[in-house]
């Protein structure tokens, strides 16, 4: 099904034989101080929005990055080479939403091995640290809300298992861009000014984005030398470049001076925790997402309601009553249910009977009803916590039963257990693969714009300790740290073994509901990825039966909807871009979400 009708899929470039990895990297660093292009090759219709081609593909919040992470594919690197390319290069491009202050997560689809892997690498807060943190969060300037940043380990991690090409080769582009600047777009010049007062609290960040006492404007070139020393000492020393010498302690100087207790040997010891990923059966195909206490488990449970439902036979939510509803209610239930999710080092998280088609079945009647209940209250999933995984999610070894907690007994009860607000909430994805069918689906933030305003040598510090509450200062736990819960949902679609999707999105509490349309519209309607990604998108929410809507909903649908319980209304502030890849015909078709600014490339 096409809503929209296309130009014409992109031509693909002629196969030629990859450059040399310094070739590449020399390319890159050229182009990048030209303020020009890297190694397009396959020119994208739509300004970048779609790509498609035979031997990888990038997809990515900025085009400076897209083109880092083709560099890499082009140099004979793989998906996770181009993935941690593209994500230190656009922390320097987009250094609002992520950088090596920050946090991330990322899903590693290995085609030769068959196998999946999930590392998360998010801020993490020391047990005492974050025991005033809902103080810290309300005190201007009080920087203990700021998690020990993990996203250079697990970059660093990542590649050093996976990729092909070396470290300095990966780095190379960032550095580049550091450098030699790039001109800053209207999003970037825009989060400066709206930020203006988290910024001004710390003299490094205003003079970096405020020059002479004015905001840069769009257009202007942002150069920033000293992060790109920082770069250049990661490429040269690993982990050690960040995480110990001048650089740890410049990170731990200004966080002491913001009241945060972390110590040199918070940052030496800060460890990635490499887990086994969510896995669901969808019509046959095989869905990998993130482990608590990110949220695969949200995802997958919406779609366990949604499967028994012919979405395709009743028609588009925009165009159909009952559509509509199977798709709110499932998501409206999906929502309340994630309430249970957590960290579980702390708190028993019951994610696969979150999961499980058990407890989407104890749950069914919510779904596709015809009448809209006021409230929808959490569900406990921990009866189905032991329900075996799908048979084809078998051999994917999945994320399997909540640990027990010593001194704990009995799950979340969700208070407490919020992520990113609603609306808000800023953060980058990144989805790759590579011509032997490797994927990577990289999820990156600092937590809200700017993270905590703070900056040190060039980069921001995140806020990620905003949502901790006093209550979760005091509960037992199985180790020495906390990672707040987040709606970050990095996920891949197998079919057969081998990908049929690469998705994820940034967007606070709207990336879950972002992500599941998409994928219904791309999965179960077999639209176009760009036209799944344009489709106008709905948000309702648990406590009521409102349901914000994106323009595009036939007004008879409304009024039908209207007359089930649903309340629509216009979409409030904030939305979830999708940065997406998709099998199709033998190609990959990348796509980056119009209501941004990303692009994709492929070759």
């Amino acid at each position: 099904m096409r809503l929209h009708p296309r130009t014409g899929e992109t031509a693909t470039a002629p196969a030629r034989a990859p450059k040399p990895a310094r070739v590449a990297a020399i390319a890159f660093l050229c182009s990048a101080c030209a303020g020009g292009a890297a190694l397009r090759t396959t020119p994208a219709p739509d300004v970048g929005k779609r790509a498609a081609g035979e031997r990888g593909m990038v997809s990515t919040a900025n085009p400076l990055a897209s083109e880092a992470g083709l560099a890499m594919l082009q140099a004979g690197g793989n998906a996770v080479d181009a993935a941690v390319a593209a994500a230190f290069a656009i922390g320097v491009v987009e250094p609002q939403m992520s950088g090596l202050g920050g946090s991330g997560s990322m899903l590693v689809w290995d085609a030769r091995m068959r196998r999946a892997e999930y590392a998360d690498f998010y801020a993490a807060q020391h047990a005492p640290s974050f025991r005033d943190v809902a103080d810290a969060a309300r005190a201007p300037g009080d920087l203990r809300i700021v998690g020990i940043p993990g996203n250079v380990a697990g970059l660093l991690e990542a590649h050093e298992r996976h990729g092909r090409l070396t470290r300095a080769q990966v780095i190379a582009p960032a550095i580049a861009l550091a450098e030699q600047g790039f001109p800053i777009n209207q999003v970037l010049a825009e989060t400066i000014v709206a930020d203006s007062a988290k910024l001004f609290r710390f003299e490094a960040s205003h003079t970096l984005l405020w020059p002479g006492g004015e905001p840069l404007p769009p257009g202007a070139r942002l150069r920033n030398p000293a992060l790109a020393d920082v770069l250049n000492r990661i490429a040269r020393e690993g982990r050690a470049g960040f995480y110990e010498g001048d650089v740890a302690a410049d990170i731990v100087r200004v966080l002491n001076a913001g009241r945060h207790p972390a110590s040199l040997a918070d940052l030496r010891e800060y460890t990635v925790q490499w887990k086994r990923p969510m896995c669901g059966d969808y019509r046959g195909r095989v869905v990998l997402s993130a482990p608590p206490p990110q949220t695969g488990s949200h995802i997958l449970h919406v779609l366990e309601m949604l499967e028994p439902i012919d979405l395709a036979a009743l028609g588009l939510p925009t165009r159909d009553a009952r559509a509509f509803d199977a798709l709110a209610s499932a998501l409206r239930v999906g929502i309340a249910d994630h309430r249970a999710n957590d960290d579980p080092d702390w708190v028993p998280v019951p994610a696969a009977g979150i999961a499980s088609p058990a407890f989407a079945r104890a749950r069914a009647s919510l779904v596709a009803a015809g009448a809209v209940p006021p409230v929808i209250e959490m569900a406990d999933a921990t009866a189905f916590d032991g329900e075996s995984p799908a048979p084809a999610c078998v051999r994917h070894d999945p994320y399997g039963p909540t640990p027990a907690i010593p001194g704990v007994t009995g799950g979340s009860t969700g208070a407490g257990a919020t992520s990113e607000d609603e609306d808000g909430g800023e953060t980058t994805h990144i989805s790759v693969v590579d011509a032997d069918g490797n994927a990577v689906a990289l999820t990156q933030t600092n937590s809200t714009t700017f993270g905590s305003g703070a900056s040190v040598r060039g980069f921001f510090l995140n806020d990620s300790g905003f949502l901790f509450t006093s209550r979760t200062a005091t509960q037992p736990s199985r180790g020495p740290w906390r990672t707040r819960t987040s709606t970050i949902a990095p996920t891949i679609v197998l079919e057969n073994d081998r990908v049929a999707m690469v998705i994820g999105a940034p967007g606070g509490g709207r990336i879950p509901p972002t992500i599941l349309q998409v994928m219904v519209y791309a999965l179960d309607y077999g639209m176009d990825p760009l036209d799944a990604v344009r489709m106008p998108r709905m948000f309702p929410g648990p406590g009521s039966p409102a349901v914000q809507l994106e323009t595009g909903f036939a007004a008879d649908v409304l009024e039908q909807v209207r007359r089930m319980g649903w309340a629509p209304a216009p979409q409030g502030g904030g939305y979830a871009r999708i940065y997406m890849i998709v099998r199709r015909d033998g190609r990959w078709i990348g796509v980056a979400d119009p209501r941004h600014n990303g692009e994709v490339r492929g070759w």
